[in-house]
C-alpha cells in the first residue's frame, strides 16, 4: 500500500523540514527543536515526493517517535529497532494486557476497555492522569462550547484514581495521590488551580488558534483553558476522598503519616474558607455562587480529615475541631434548601434548579438515598434532566441551553439505584450509557440520546472512570453487601 506521512508543528502553523534516511525520514520543526522520526521495518520503497512510501507486501512495523528537544547533530531519533517486528508487537501487547485487572462481572469488555483508556491517559513518569486526549471537540458542532481538556484535572483524575482503587490497583492510585500532594501550596489555596500540566506546573491562560477551522467548522480551536484561574471549592474534597479510599483499602498508616502535612493543609484551608463562592464543578464562567456540590465536597474534605486525624494520627482535638466545622457546612446545606421554599435541593444559592451533581449527595454519605428531601430531588432530576435514560448535567447556564446529556451523570444515577437496592433499574441505566460508546467502546464527554453519537472531547476520562466505579459497586450489591458509608 502507499503510506503518506506528513507531520506539521505548532498546531498546523508550521510545515516540516525533512531528511530522508534509510529507515524512513526525520521531520523537524523549521524554527524550533521539535522532531518526528518515521521508521519503517520491512519491505518498503521510497516514492517521489517527501512524504510517500510504498510498503509491503508482508509484515511491516511503522514507528513514529517524537522529540521535544531534538539534537540535529546527534540525531538520536534514528535509533535501531528490534531485529524482529514480532518482538516489538509482543512486548507492546504484553504491556497492555498487564494493564488489565481481574474482573468477571457484567460488561467485562467495557470494563477492560475503560481500564485501558485510563492507562492510556496516565503519564507513567509521575502518575498524573489526563482528563482527555483531545482539545476543542465541540459539545455541539458549529457552536462555541469546545475546550482544551489535555490537563490533569484534580476532580477528573481523582475519580479515575478512585476507580483504579476500586478495581484493585493501589499502586497507581497512590502514585496519583503523591503527584497531587507535590502540587500542594502551603501559602495559599492548597490546590491553587483546578488542573495542572502533566509535570505538576500550573497552566497559564487560554489561546484561540484562529488559523484552524476546528471539527466541522467549530470555532475557535483552543489551547489552554481559562478555568485555570477559577476558584473551585470541591477539588480538595475530591482528592481527599481518594486518600480515604486508598487508606481504607490498604490500611497504610505510614503513608498517611508521611503526607499528613499535605492532608492537614488541605483540610485546614477548607475549614477556614468553606463559605467562599466558586465556579463549581461545571466551571461556570463569570457566574460564581455558593454551589451545593461545592459545599458537599467541603463537608467531605472535613469528614475525611476528621476520620484520618482520629484513626491514624490519634489527634482527638483536631478531629473534633474539623467535625464541628463539617457540622456547620451540613447545616448550611440544609438551611439553604429550606430557604429555597422548594421541596428539593437546588444547584446553588442563586441557581434554584436541579443539576446532576446533586445525585452524588448519597454517594458520599451525606444523606441516605431514602432521605425524603433527596427522594424529591431525585424525582425532580428525573423529570427535568433524564432523556432516554441519559442525564443532562443541567438544562442551561449563562452560555445558553445544554445541547446533550453528560455521560458521567448517567452512571451517578445508576449508582443511586444500586444504593436503593433496585438492581434492575441500575442495570437498565448502565446498559443505556453503554449505548453511548463508539464501535471501539470509547466514551465522549456528551452523547446524543437519539443517535448515540459522541460529542465533546474524546476519549473522556470521566465516564470511563465512572463505568469502573459503578460496575465495581454493582459487584458488592449483587452479593448482598451495602456500599460503605466511608466518612
Amino acid at each position: 500500500m502507499t503510506m503518506v506521512c506528513r507531520p506539521t508543528f505548532s498546531f498546523g502553523a508550521a510545515g516540516s523540514a525533512y531528511e530522508i534516511i534509510s529507515t524512513g525520514a526525520i521531520f523537524t520543526h523549521p524554527w524550533g527543536n521539535e522532531a518526528v522520526s518515521l521508521m519503517i521495518q520491512g519491505p518498503m520503497t521510497k516514492l517521489s515526493g517527501r512524504d510517500h512510501w510504498e510498503i509491503g507486501p508482508g509484515k511491516i512495523v511503522v514507528v513514529l517517535r517524537y522529540a521535544q528537544d531534538y539534537d540535529r547533530d546527534k540525531k538520536m531519533l534514528n535509533e535501531m529497532l528490534p531485529a524482529s517486528p514480532q518482538v516489538m508487537e509482543d512486548v507492546t501487547r504484553q504491556f497492555w494486557y498487564r494493564s488489565l485487572l481481574p474482573y468477571e462481572g457484567p460488561h467485562q469488555p467495557a470494563f477492560n476497555r475503560s481500564m485501558l483508556v485510563i492507562r492510556g491517559l496516565t503519564y507513567r513518569t509521575n502518575g498524573a492522569i489526563l482528563a482527555a486526549a483531545t482539545t476543542s471537540l465541540p459539545e455541539a458542532a458549529g457552536e462555541s462550547r469546545q475546550w482544551d481538556y489535555r490537563f490533569v484535572w484534580v476532580r477528573d483524575a481523582s475519580y479515575a484514581a478512585e476507580a483504579l482503587m476500586d478495581a484493585g490497583d493501589p499502586v497507581v492510585c497512590r502514585r496519583f495521590i503523591e503527584f497531587m500532594f507535590n502540587t500542594v501550596d502551603l501559602a495559599g489555596k492548597p490546590l491553587a488551580a483546578p488542573f495542572y500540566r502533566v509535570d505538576g506546573t500550573k497552566s497559564r491562560g487560554e489561546k484561540d488558534l484562529l488559523w484552524l477551522a476546528g471539527y466541522r467548522n467549530s470555532r475557535p480551536v483552543r489551547v489552554g483553558n481559562a478555568a485555570t484561574d477559577q476558584v473551585q471549592m470541591d477539588v480538595e474534597g475530591d482528592l481527599l476522598w481518594v486518600v480515604l479510599s486508598y487508606w481504607q483499602h490498604t490500611h497504610n498508616d505510614a503513608f498517611i503519616k508521611e503526607y499528613w502535612w499535605a492532608i492537614a493543609t488541605l483540610v485546614s484551608w477548607v475549614a477556614l474558607h468553606w463559605e467562599t463562592p466558586d465556579a463549581s464543578l461545571w466551571e461556570f464562567r463569570d457566574d460564581d455562587d455558593i454551589y451545593t456540590h461545592s459545599q458537599l465536597m467541603c463537608w467531605v474534605a472535613l469528614k475525611v480529615g476528621q476520620t484520618l486525624a482520629l484513626q491514624v494520627m490519634h489527634d482527638d482535638k483536631t478531629a473534633d475541631a474539623w467535625n464541628q466545622v463539617a457540622s456547620q457546612v451540613a447545616a448550611g446545606i440544609k438551611a439553604d434548601q429550606e430557604a429555597s421554599d422548594l421541596p428539593y435541593f437546588t444547584q446553588g444559592h442563586h441557581h434554584r434548579h436541579v443539576d446532576a451533581s446533586l445525585l452524588t449527595m448519597p454517594l458520599y454519605g451525606f444523606l441516605s438515598v431514602d432521605d425524603p428531601i433527596f427522594e424529591k430531588t431525585l424525582q425532580h432530576i428525573e423529570e427535568e434532566l433524564l432523556h432516554n435514560d441519559f442525564v443532562y448535567r443541567y438544562r442551561e447556564d449563562n452560555m445558553g441551553p445544554a445541547s446533550y446529556p453528560f455521560t458521567l451523570a448517567g452512571f451517578w444515577l445508576a449508582r443511586v439505584y444500586l444504593r436503593k437496592g433496585d438492581l434492575a433499574r441500575a442495570d437498565a441505566l448502565i446498559d443505556a450509557q453503554l449505548r453511548g460508546t463508539t464501535d471501539l467502546g470509547l466514551f465522549a464527554e456528551h452523547v446524543d440520546p437519539r443517535t448515540f453519537g459522541p460529542h465533546g472531547n474524546f476519549p473522556q476520562l470521566f465516564p470511563h472512570a465512572a463505568l469502573i466505579t459503578t460496575l465495581s459497586e454493582r459487584q458488592h450489591v449483587g452479593k448482598g453487601f451495602a456500599s460503605p458509608y466511608r466518612p
